[in-house]
């Protein structure tokens, strides 16, 4: 430290060239902002500096504060060098807050006089000379450099203002930079406690799996996840990796086909956890138009789109302290993934036509139907997005899978019905329990769901038959050359001629044809140019 007080001793030279003076101490300063390990170092040097070339009594570097009175004064020296005691009593917070309003700052010959006088603590503290000037970074004041005299009038000159200034912008880096360091210290942090939970969700997600699958049972659970039915052993190896990440607010990717239960699973999670007081909200992004996802994900301002006629929150707000699900993942648009990306690493948010960003406290369950590897792959997920979200991946199985648990979804489901329509609940007779368990359910949970429904409707009053149950649609067999198929290899007659086939099995369904296509009910839609 001391050599550069020499430093900047040998630099002053003629005491009667206040210009030269002014811009050696700040080409001073600019060297000791690489060289000081302190940010109070720095700052006491350049309120010090500021005190003495101004002729000021009195020198503060005020940061600004969230808490009341809304400022701090990192740093008060009178003229001799010293430290002021009780800083925060001998600043006006008049001319602070006109300071931090102002484009160029407070300048009075005599605060005593004019409109100044008028503010009580002006008149409190006596102040004659003033001179008060912000410190910026970009449009966002940090504080002020603030210098005063209280015995003297017209200390200071017009043209001091934006030399003043100019000892304020190194105040400026230095908070900012420090502020920066802070930060990034924090986020280091809790980067570090991140990992070191993610290692252990990793370890426990291996045991897990690695446990023999007659081992896992519910009563090991810590939570019940009444919303998740069955025993069989693929579904307790979900149940088991969910209940150890319950408490935390690690991403989920849940995977699986279509139907398989990931909305309720997701559900579920939240529900069990501590963010059950928030809000969960739920989003299929194949089921919204990519111009709108963005707005409906991130809000918008009145006005910054035709139509919108009024301020909208948006879903990642709605959600903040609950859970967002985003459904269908890989139908978003990849420059929508890397603003989502963005704003869950900074935990800030843009509304679409804002110019304000906010906060947002959110647990990511993210959900697709698809391969994620292939559709890193093939550029539909990007990979960056991919890992931030599948911290923890849960393949939830297809029905055919766990067979074992069909009665007991079955009358899950009728008891859902016997609620919705005030009747009692009905029970699976054995010969039905049979005739369930040896059908593909192509359609999952979502299907057994429908054909009770079905079921229950026909059966009326009478005892739920096998035979009324809907006669199970066969997967379409792949179709010789003859059969219409294009004889050459063009991508759109292959893509026109699948769709057609696929529209063919599923009679005009087009929700059936796309599950068949393997496609988002969405990505149908737009191919054949059709309104959902």
């Amino acid at each position: 430290m001391a050599r550069w007080s020499d430093f900047l001793q040998r630099l002053r030279g003629d005491v009667h060239d206040t210009d030269r003076q002014r811009w050696l101490a700040i080409v001073g300063l600019n060297r000791q902002l690489a060289a000081a390990d302190s940010q109070k170092q720095v700052l006491t040097v350049l309120v010090d500096e500021a005190v003495r070339l101004f002729g000021a009594e009195r020198g503060f570097l005020v940061a600004t504060a969230d808490t009341a009175p809304g400022f701090a004064v990192a740093i008060a020296r009178n003229l001799d060098r010293e430290a002021v005691a009780n800083p925060e009593r001998k600043v006006s917070t008049t001319i602070l807050q006109r300071a931090l309003a102002a484009e160029d700052g407070v300048f009075s010959e005599d605060a005593q006089e004019g409109e100044l006088g008028a503010a009580r603590s002006v008149a409190d503290l006596r102040l004659r000379s003033v001179l008060c000037v912000p410190l910026r970074v970009g449009a966002q004041a940090l504080g002020c450099l603030y210098l005063d005299h209280r015995f003297q009038a017209k200390v200071f000159s017009p043209r001091d203002l934006p030399w003043l200034a100019a000892f304020a912008d190194q105040g400026a880096i230095v908070l900012h930079l420090h502020r920066l360091l802070a930060e990034n210290r924090a986020q280091a942090a809790q980067l570090a406690e991140q990992n070191r939970s993610l290692l252990a969700t990793v370890a426990v997600q291996a045991e897990v799996l690695a446990a023999p699958v007659q081992q896992l049972s519910r009563r090991e659970l810590q939570h019940a996840f009444p919303g998740l039915i069955g025993e069989a052993p693929e579904l307790m190896r979900c149940l088991h990796v969910l209940d150890r990440v319950v408490d935390t607010d690690l991403p989920v990717l849940l995977t699986g086909e279509s139907g398989t239960g990931k909305e309720v699973a997701a559900r579920a999670l939240h529900q069990s956890g501590p963010r059950r007081r928030g809000e969960f909200v739920a989003v299929n992004v194949a089921a919204i138009a990519a111009d709108l996802l963005e707005s409906e994900l991130f809000g918008h301002q009145k006005g910054a789109y035709t139509g919108a006629d009024r301020d909208r929150v948006g879903l990642l707000r709605q959600a903040s302290g609950g859970t967002l699900f985003l459904d269908e993942l890989t139908e978003m648009a990849p420059e929508l993934q890397a603003k989502l990306l963005r704003a869950l690493e900074a935990r800030q948010i843009r509304p679409v036509g804002g110019d304000r960003e906010f906060a947002i406290d959110v647990r990511v369950v993210a959900a697709t139907n698809r391969d994620v590897r292939q559709a890193v792959a093939e550029g539909r997920l990007r990979e960056d997005l991919y890992f931030r979200l599948a911290v923890v991946t849960v393949h939830l199985p297809p029905l055919r899978d766990r067979r074992e648990d069909l009665t007991a979804l079955a009358e899950h489901f009728l008891a859902q019905i016997a609620r919705e329509q005030a009747q009692p609940a009905r029970r699976v007779p054995p010969e039905l329990a049979a005739a369930l368990r040896v059908r593909s359910w192509p359609g999952n949970l979502r299907q057994l769901r429908n054909e009770m429904q079905r079921l229950s409707a026909l059966a009326g009053a009478q005892e739920l038959r096998a035979e009324l149950l809907s006669p199970e649609v066969a997967a379409p067999a792949p179709a010789p050359a003859a059969s219409g198929a294009p004889a050459a290899f063009d991508l759109a007659a292959v893509e026109r001629w699948a769709i057609e086939r696929a529209m063919k099995a599923a009679k005009g369904n087009k929700a059936e044809a796309a599950r068949l296509l393997g496609i988002a009910r969405r990505t149908l839609y737009d191919k054949l140019g059709d309104a959902p």
